[in-house]
Order: structure tokens, then sequence, then C-alpha cells
């Protein structure tokens, strides 16, 4: 089945697009001509609350502990402070780094916004694929970035690292946006990342799938130069001429051990060995050798059994000893959560989220990853059976995957990652974006976006004191308690 056949409802309805007056338009690039001319540059002073990549993190925690500003006192209070237009949907989670916010759109732009809403520049197009039989059938840049300081061309650089939608990964300057160097992943029709990098000691990771199985390609994993964008090392999913297994999910790091944690999506019928589809894989950092992988079942499989949701590294403490854990959900509905150093022997627990399906925007299949703020695990997720709930979040015990709340979403299923703040976290569910209560589930703030084809699709994203989240209506929205300055 498709791996994003839960784009479909953007394809039927017009997405938004943005407009502003030609006054405003005057102004805008007024103030970008001055910019320029003047030689000024956008503050770069390090923060302690940056989110510079996604999910906060090699970990893929989703979790930003140093936030003191939105917390559940001040939550009630958030009002939307400005929004950011693109010509085209938003999936990618918004990055934040030394005060500017990164984010890419479907009409094949990667821009950087200051904290106040003012455009500092647009990338050149990193192009859009197309094509009249596939879905979607139109899609640029959907890969979140990474922002990280790197050495090239001899000297230290501030490099924002992304996938584009022409076959090329991208390192741009965090500056300007201007290509510092790019790297051909892909020449096959059909073949897309929308997998987000990660940044680890001195390499790239991205993952490559198709764009929705049309056709299916051949999955891999690939360790790239973050200097020169110079292929390292290739990890394939699927033997030469199969194809499968693609890895539209994003790579977790275990620092501390030196492994890369995948999630793979569906095989080809056309291959009878594959034992790495649909699978939980683990890989060596330093040169992407097998370490083990775990292949859901086929008594499990639902419909479509892709792994869409990238991988949470989390721990617990038994016995006064700490157990490092991954855990991560299926398209069938079910959370699994493994023993890092043993992922091969299976789910340690393992606990229903949702109804199994082809399509998780319609409410059947979970795409969404899960959050971890050192004590719970928050997972979100569609329709549950039996129930008039469209979309759920929960908090569980990561050492049993005990339940500890569930919060019903009559608005719909939960897309994009869970996230949170200490005491907050946040979903988005369809047109509207919710803050809970971390210790209760209770609804602590709710946004609803009244522009037509509204669906806050990707992950929110925090930074000193503001909340932002993309939109498939093609804008960006930023959120700050009412007692910010």
């Amino acid at each position: 089945m498709g791996q994003r056949l839960w784009v479909i409802n953007a394809l039927i309805g017009r997405t938004a697009r943005p407009s502003i007056g030609l006054g405003a338009a005057f102004v805008m690039v007024a103030s970008m001509v001055t910019w320029l001319i003047s030689g000024a540059q956008p503050a770069l002073a390090a923060t302690a609350n940056d989110w510079p990549t996604y999910l906060n993190g090699l970990a893929r925690t989703g979790f930003s502990s140093g936030e003191t500003v939105i917390t559940p006192s001040s939550a009630p209070t958030l009002r939307l402070r400005w929004t950011s237009g693109s010509a085209a949907a938003v999936s990618a989670e918004p990055v934040a780094a030394r005060g500017i916010v990164y984010w890419g759109s479907w009409d094949g732009h990667e821009r950087a916004t200051t904290s106040s809403g003012a455009l500092l520049w647009s990338s050149r197009s990193l192009g859009i694929f197309s094509s009249s039989h596939c879905l979607p059938p139109t899609v640029g840049v959907a890969s979140t970035a990474t922002v990280a300081t790197v050495r090239i061309r001899g000297t230290r650089t501030l490099a924002v690292f992304l996938g584009g939608a022409d076959g090329y990964f991208y390192a741009l300057n965090a500056r300007n946006g201007f290509v510092l160097w790019r790297a051909r992943l892909w020449t096959d029709r059909g073949t897309f990342l929308w997998s987000s990098p990660a940044y680890y000691r001195g390499s790239i990771y991205e993952g490559v799938a198709s764009v929705g199985d049309c056709p299916l390609v051949r999955g891999k994993l690939m360790r790239l130069n973050a200097g020169t964008g110079a292929v390292q090392n290739i990890f394939y999913t699927v033997p030469a001429g199969c194809q499968g297994a693609g890895v539209w999910s994003s790579p977790a790091i275990d620092a501390r051990a030196g492994r890369v944690f995948f999630s793979t999506g569906n095989l080809s019928r056309r291959c009878r060995s594959q034992p790495l589809s649909t699978s939980l894989v683990e890989l060596t950092a330093s040169a992407l050798r097998l370490v083990g992988h775990w292949q859901v079942p086929r008594n499990q499989h639902g419909g479509d059994s892709d792994f869409g949701a990238t991988p949470t590294l989390f721990s617990v403490t038994v016995g006064g000893k700490t157990r490092a854990m991954v855990g991560l959900q299926n398209k069938n509905g079910v959370y699994y959560a493994f023993n890092r150093a043993h992922i091969s022997a299976g789910p340690v627990w393992r606990t229903r989220i949702a109804s199994p399906g082809p399509c998780p925007e319609c409410g059947d299949g979970d795409i969404s990853p899960s959050a971890w703020d050192g004590r719970r695990l928050y997972i979100a997720g569609g329709n549950v059976k039996g129930t008039r709930c469209r979309g759920t979040l929960r908090a569980v015990r990561p050492g049993t995957g005990r339940l500890i709340w569930r919060r019903c979403l009559p608005f719909g299923p939960v897309l994009g990652a869970v996230t949170a703040v200490p005491g907050v976290v946040v979903v988005g569910a369809n047109a509207h974006l919710l803050a809970v209560n971390a210790r209760t589930g209770r609804i602590l703030f709710q946004f609803k976006d009244t522009i037509r084809g509204s669906v806050f699709w990707g992950a929110a994203s925090f930074s000193n004191g503001t909340l932002y989240a993309g939109n498939r209506d093609g804008r960006l929205y930023a959120f700050s308690p009412r007692t910010s300055p």
C-alpha cells in the first residue's frame, strides 16, 4: 500500500495560498533590499533553547528541557503572534537556531525567518516532484532541516542540511540560503527524500524512499561527509534488483553507543527475501554495518504495515539499573518498545494505539513519532474502534507501556510527531493545535485554524518561549504566552 496515501485529502481540496497587499509586499521587499545592501546579518548569538534538528536531538525525543516560558500555568494564555506564508503545504517541522527559524515548503523552497516573523531569505528552488499518476502528484521540500556548524572549505560555517525534491541533498549557508554543496542521492524516477537528516560526528545520515510506492524503489540509508557532501557509506535495505523497504522516517542515533536506529516501509512482492522491510533496523554509525533488526510478524500486519514513525530513544530504571530503550509505532496501529541492546529479541512491550490501515490522514494507521520527557512516553494516533475518538493522545509508563492517561481528540487523527516541554505536550489534530497538561492530559490551549484546507501536518517545535507549527494551508504559525514580550 502507499507510503504517503494519507496525503490524498490534500489532493482533493485546494491548498490555501497566502496573499499580501501591494503595500505590504513593497515594504517587505524594501526591507530585504535594505538588509542586503547594508550588509546586516541575522543575529547568530547562541541560545540555550535552540531546536536545531528534527525532534530536537539525535535521540528524537521531541522534548526541550530548557523551556521555561511555556509552562502549564502560561500555556492557557498562548496567543497567535504572527504567521509567515508560502505557496504550498508545510509538512516539515520548523527548526530554530540562534534566533532564526528555518522551515521548508512543498513549493520547493527553504526559508529563514526571524523570531518576530520577518523573512530573511528564501532559498533557490530545491526542486518540485511532479507526476500525474503518483500520490501526491506534486511535492517539494518535506525534509526537516538540521542546523549545525561544520568546517566547509576550511571555514567554520553555520549550515542548514536538508533533502531536496530534485534528487539532491543540500547544505545551505544559514546566513543567506546560498548553496554550500549538494550531493546527488538518487536518479531513479519515483525516489524521494522524506527523511530528515541527523548530524553526528562530522557526518550526515539520511534515508531514501519512494514518493508513494510509485513505483517502489530500493530503500537505503546514506552517510555523507557534512563538510563536502561526499558519500561515505550506503546501507541498502533490500538486495540488488529488489525494491521496497524505503526509509521515509528519520534516523535516530545513540551517540554514546555509536548506533543508528531507523524504520523501513513495505516490501515488494517481486522479491522473496526481504527481512529488513517493515522493520526496525540498527546499524553502526561509523560504517553503517548491520547490528540487528526486528520485522513485524505476518500475523500482526494490518492493511498496510509500513513503519512511518521515527524511532524514539528513551530509558527506564529497573531495580536501580538503567535500561536503554527504543520505541515506535507501526501503521498496524501498534506501538512497539525494545531493549536497545537486543532489538532482534523482539519488543519488551507493545500496546495498541489505533485501528490499522493504509491511510493515517483518514484515521487508520499511525505514523506519529512519540515524545519522551525523561519520565513518560507520549504517544498519539488515530481512530480507535468502538469509540468516538478520531484521534488520541496518551501518556504511558516507559517500562511497561501501562496507560497513565488518555485524551480523546474528536477533531481528527494526529499525523505529526508529539512534542513537549516540561509539563506541556503539544499535538496537531486536523485543523486544531493543542497543548495539554503532561501530568493529567487536561487541555490547556486549543487553536483552530479556519483557513480552508488547514491541517497541522508536521510536528510543532519550541524555542525561547515561542511555539512554532507548520500547516497544509502554506503557513508557519508562531504562538507565545501573553506574558511574553
